[in-house]
């Protein structure tokens, strides 16, 4: 009866939209997020010069698209890897954020790709490594003044990954234009998720567990690039997800050095609108980039 028990906890605990205090069931809040994200995408896409569907690589899934194609060729940039456990969301539902970020003049760089089942998580992983690739050459090309990534839920472990390539970093043509990173309400240990039915889409063997787990890199090679890290979670996201990013911070707070290093628990957001709220002018997200910007660049 206990294994039983530990099993029902853990499923809600990886069950984000049980946690949301703002509709009576886990379906309307799934639900509202699809149709807002869609909605805001949508009109950042009407309303920004852009270049979309760019390749970076040869499956389906791997295309990214720019927003603010009319800013300076300087423009910082900020490159966005949405959610979805790996399985759900698209890059075209994950154009929401940029609105706001134009009118600070700064571009936005959505990104996509494969998902599970279809690729393994592995791939996905080294599709994000393709896709930064293809950023740092064309910030190195349009002298960008510096390159941030925001990654949500499984997009922050795809950021987290990414980060922990100190051989990737060292040999990317414009890294050296990498300044800091946004993840949000991410997952950090998957070897608690692979009991969950959240792998039945991803179908992570249990052995892989560790090695995908940003829980478990070394990050000392940021210390000299001095990127930023910002760790952020909702007061609803679930006691897991906040545990997780806890755990994460003090990683990183071993390996690095600890002014670039910085965690908060958003007061009364949940899993959803901690990004939700992307598309307001005065968003945290913008607001902690712009001071960034002006702090260091």
């Amino acid at each position: 009866m206990s294994v039983i028990m530990d099993s029902m906890d853990l499923e809600v605990e990886y069950s984000p939209s049980r946690w949301s205090q703002r509709f009576p069931t886990p379906q309307e809040v799934l639900q509202h997020h699809v149709k807002f994200v869609t909605e805001a995408s949508d009109t950042a896409t009407n309303m920004i010069p852009h270049k979309l569907e760019i390749e970076y690589g040869s499956t389906p899934g791997q295309k990214l698209d720019i927003l603010g194609t009319d800013l300076p060729d300087d423009a910082p940039i900020l490159v966005y890897v949405h959610g979805g456990y790996w399985q759900e969301l698209s890059r075209e539902l994950s154009r929401y954020p940029a609105l706001p970020l134009h009118r600070s003049r700064i571009k936005t760089i959505v990104v996509g790709y494969d998902l599970c089942p279809t690729a393994t998580l592995a791939e996905i992983v080294n599709q994000i490594q393709n896709a930064a690739r293809f950023v740092f050459e064309y910030a190195e090309k349009m002298g960008s003044r510096g390159v941030y990534f925001a990654g949500h839920s499984a997009g922050a472990h795809l950021v987290a990954k990414l980060l922990s390539n100190a051989d990737f970093l060292d040999r990317s043509i414009g890294s050296n234009r990498l300044q800091g990173a946004f993840l949000i309400s991410g997952v950090y240990d998957l070897r608690e998720l692979v009991h969950t039915s959240v792998n039945e889409a991803v179908q992570l063997p249990p052995e892989w567990a560790v090695p995908l787990s940003p829980q478990f890199d070394s990050y000392t090679h940021l210390q000299m690039r001095r990127v930023r890290i910002y760790i952020l979670a909702g007061q609803y996201d679930s006691p897991t997800f906040k545990k997780q990013s806890r755990e994460f911070y003090e990683v990183l707070q071993n390996t690095c050095l600890m002014q670039y290093m910085y965690l908060e628990i958003k007061d009364e957001l949940d899993h959803f609108n901690i990004v939700e709220c992307f598309v307001n002018d005065n968003n945290y997200l913008k607001n902690l980039l712009v001071h960034d910007i002006r702090k260091h660049l």
